[in-house]
């Protein structure tokens, strides 16, 4: 299968890129500063339209796995237009092209599409973003919807995993600063489905695969507050526990609204998929194994 992938330097794209390529499909890695070492590199401004149907047009792949997205929620709410461009218009463009040169899109949108007043929420769910990174991961759900007639919405929370030293992640981030010894407050009250980079890899790749359409909740099998996830995951790489000091929401300032609870339901992915969602546990160990491995080489 011929597999386009957006973002293909990210933290997500690259690992998409990888396991596409283990799989043995031909994937094309879609980068705009980053240069990515795997696949057939192709440097894109998504929010070129003309650019972008041109590659499209010539490339003509199977699937497109839309990972590209400014994804600094502080950062889209100071800077409203580069978060349209990025986050809503590029996906209105696959989507058209999706249409027009009949390809399966799969767009990842996030969590955050939800207010975080209920929490644990499934498909079905009628979203209230509550930030403007929210909002225009939401429009680009609703231009999917819109203009493409073959596509799949995964929504995951929380991304973290191996990936890039220039994009660092809750995860590595936490690891990092306990190997310094340094102290970190983590917060107690904010839930979410953290959710391990290879492991949604893997989901996007069988959605591609079996053509799977319709909205998906791809996040991680677990709905931990982020206190919980950074105990579990400095008790799983042997780190200092004591270091990791609880703190609020209300402590932090933000320029942006966070929701309480995002935790997303994912029942249906572990109905419908062979490569399930992992629980937090599971996730962990396979992280600790691909660092493993990493060192190994």
């Amino acid at each position: 299968m011929k597999i386009l992938v957006t973002g293909a330097s990210g933290l997500l794209g690259r690992k998409v890129v990888q396991i596409a390529l283990e799989e043995g499909h031909e994937a094309y890695a879609i980068y705009k500063e980053h240069l990515t070492s795997s696949g057939t590199p192709i440097k894109l401004d998504l929010t070129n339209l003309e650019e972008l149907s041109k590659i499209l047009s010539e490339r003509k792949p199977d699937t497109v796995i839309h990972t590209a997205a400014y994804t600094d929620v502080d950062g889209c709410e100071v800077n409203r237009e580069l978060a349209w461009r990025v986050n809503a218009d590029a996906t209105k463009y696959l989507a058209m092209a999706s249409s027009q040169i009949g390809f399966h899109l799969i767009y990842v949108s996030t969590d955050y599409v939800f207010d975080g007043e209920k929490g644990f929420y499934t498909e079905e769910d009628e979203p209230n973003p509550i930030s403007y990174y929210g909002y225009s991961k939401l429009r680009g759900e609703e231009f999917l919807k819109e203009y493409a007639t073959d596509w799949c919405i995964a929504r995951p929370s929380v991304l973290y995993g191996w990936g890039p030293r220039y994009k660092k992640n809750f995860a590595t981030w936490l690891l990092n600063n306990l190997k310094q010894g340094r102290e970190v407050e983590i917060l107690i009250d904010q839930y979410v489905s953290p959710t391990l980079n290879t492991n949604l890899a893997q989901m996007l790749l069988e959605i591609a695969e079996r053509k799977i359409t319709g909205t998906l909740h791809t996040a991680g099998a677990t709905k931990v507050n982020r206190y919980e996830f950074a105990l579990k995951l400095a008790e799983t790489f042997n780190l200092n526990k004591n270091l990791i000091k609880p703190t609020t929401m209300n402590k932090i300032r933000w320029t942006a609204k966070r929701p309480k609870d995002s935790s997303l339901n994912v029942n249906r992915a572990t109905t419908l998929l062979n490569h399930k969602p992992l629980n937090l546990e599971h996730a962990f160990e396979v992280m600790k194994k691909e660092k493993t491995l990493k060192i190994a080489r």
